[in-house]
């Protein structure tokens, strides 16, 4: 696709979604305590203590932030909750949303109709709520309660019966809301989980997530209020060469990988989900990250959600849907820092900013006839992963590659003055290729050793790249700006 229309397709898609983000999209959502519009949901506990959390939050006008408060579970014959470690220090503006997760024995508590019996588990998580949700609690604001629990319509009754004995402990208007998937399509079963939903103050349902996506019009037909929610995290699993059990790896190895020269990265074919990017990362010798550890032969299998499906799914999803308060956007990783797309990315995404990486490249003549070429990305917004999409081509001519050091760069090509691929002998032009230009990444310079005289206005360059959100960037030849003219000093009088 051409660059013009690309960039006009992601602005358009960008302004349709901040003007979503502006206006209430829940204005037949009916009768509920829990807030219409937009928010955001922290799934580390740690990321609510990264700093300027809250501007950001106050920037994109989210009307709560859900955060992970803990884990209920039934051991040694007792319901329990785990809390999460609280946030460093309290949200003073953010309303905040207490999320509770299922944990050990929980996954069959909601299954049937015989099961646990819910007093009891109601008591248990009413008074862990009580402590982390009171005046002077560690969270701030607490306005309402998520469950994230599993269900079937057999056992929706008695999870509403939950819901029901756990509103009676809570704070007056703090609101009870809960996870959803696609509604059943018997009669019966869709009454069950009708009433479940009477019981509740809210629903939240993944249409945008790596292996969990409901039919936003399907939950809309339920006829109550409810949250469109998007996963914006990729994922990885590791598959042990000797056979051990697999492992989850996290998001934040991507980028790492992707650049390792002991890593074979190539993209999965196989898997031909528009919305989602995979690859394969095969460690050809023993790899060592913080934080990861991998031998020779392990596999790494990488899912990414496609940005621009995301983008779209944004300004789509809730067209028409009356009874949808509006998104809830899920980030993982403990800090921007460890996200392909960073919370402040998205800030851009519902402000209607440019959505492409912002590389500021330089290239420049150095000691003992070499030159060093190094980029910045300037943006929280990262480029698609490709071998052949991304990079920077520096001319030398007439001088000639003699010798190249790659520095944080993947790999390297050589081209004559007309750009046609020659042996590194004739070649006058380098190409230095990144496979993923990470958020803020800085690329350390590579080092290329040259024959002959450099030109004097050495080097010009050339990038092009594909941004994560679609629209490709090609930045024509550029020089660097010439030196200052020297300042004529004074004579000195004898």
């Amino acid at each position: 696709m051409k660059r013009l229309p690309q960039v006009l397709l992601a602005l358009a898609v960008a302004v349709a979604v901040g003007a979503g983000c502006r206006k209430s999209p829940a204005a037949n959502a009916g009768s509920t305590k829990a807030p219409k519009g937009d928010a955001i949901w922290l799934a580390d506990p740690a990321a609510a203590g990264e700093p300027g959390l809250e501007d950001a939050l106050r920037r994109i006008g989210a009307v709560a932030l859900f955060l992970p408060a803990g884990e209920v579970g039934f051991e040694g014959g007792r319901w329990s909750l785990h809390p999460d470690p609280p946030p460093p220090r309290r949200m003073e503006r953010s309303p905040v949303v207490l999320v509770l997760r299922a944990g050990t024995g929980m996954s069959g508590a909601f299954s049937n109709e015989e099961g646990v019996e819910v007093s009891t588990m109601a008591r248990v998580i009413g008074s862990a709520l009580t402590r982390l949700s009171g005046a002077g609690g560690p969270y701030g604001r607490v306005i309402g309660v998520h469950l994230d629990f599993p269900f079937s319509p057999a056992g929706a009754p008695r999870y509403a019966a939950l819901l029901t004995a756990l509103r009676a402990g809570l704070a007056p208007g703090t609101f009870i809301s809960i996870s959803v998937l696609a509604p059943p399509a018997a009669d019966s079963d869709r009454q069950k989980v009708s009433a479940l939903l009477d019981a509740a103050d809210a629903s939240v349902a993944f249409v945008f997530r790596d292996g969990e996506r409901s039919d936003p019009a399907a939950i809309d037909s339920l006829r109550h209020p409810w949250w469109a929610a998007f996963g914006t995290a990729g994922h990885g699993i590791l598959f042990p060469a000797d056979g051990k059990a697999n492992e989850n790896v996290a998001e934040q190895f991507l980028d790492p990988l992707s650049g390792n020269p002991r890593v074979d990265l190539e993209n999965d074919l196989s898997d031909n989900d528009a919305a989602v990017s995979a690859f394969h990362a095969r460690a050809r010798d023993a790899v060592r990250l913080d934080g990861l550890a991998l031998n020779r032969g392990d596999l790494i299998t990488f899912r990414l959600p496609s940005q621009a499906e995301l983008l779209f799914q944004l300004g789509s999803a809730l067209a028409g849907k009356r009874y949808a308060l509006g998104r809830v956007v899920q980030f993982e990783g403990a800090s921007d820092a460890q996200r392909t797309l960073p919370l402040s990315a998205f800030e851009d995404v519902l402000l209607g900013r440019s959505l492409s990486p912002e590389l500021e490249v330089e290239a420049r003549p150095g000691p003992k006839n070499a030159v060093s070429v190094g980029a910045i990305n300037r943006s929280s917004h990262a480029s698609i992963v490709s071998r052949v999409s991304n990079w920077i081509e520096v001319d030398l001519g007439p001088a000639r590659p003699a010798d190249v050091s790659l520095g944080g760069f993947d790999r390297y090509e050589v081209y004559d003055t007309n750009g046609k691929p020659v042996s590194p002998g004739r070649a006058s032009r380098v190409r230095f290729f990144e496979t993923l230009i990470a958020p803020g990444e800085t690329i350390a310079p590579a080092r290329i050793a040259v024959r002959g005289a450099l030109p004097k206005d050495c080097c010009r360059h050339r990038l092009r790249f594909i941004s994560a959100a679609g629209p490709e960037l090609a930045v024509d030849w550029s020089s660097p700006p010439p030196p200052p003219t020297p300042t004529a000093r004074p004579k000195k009088k004898r």
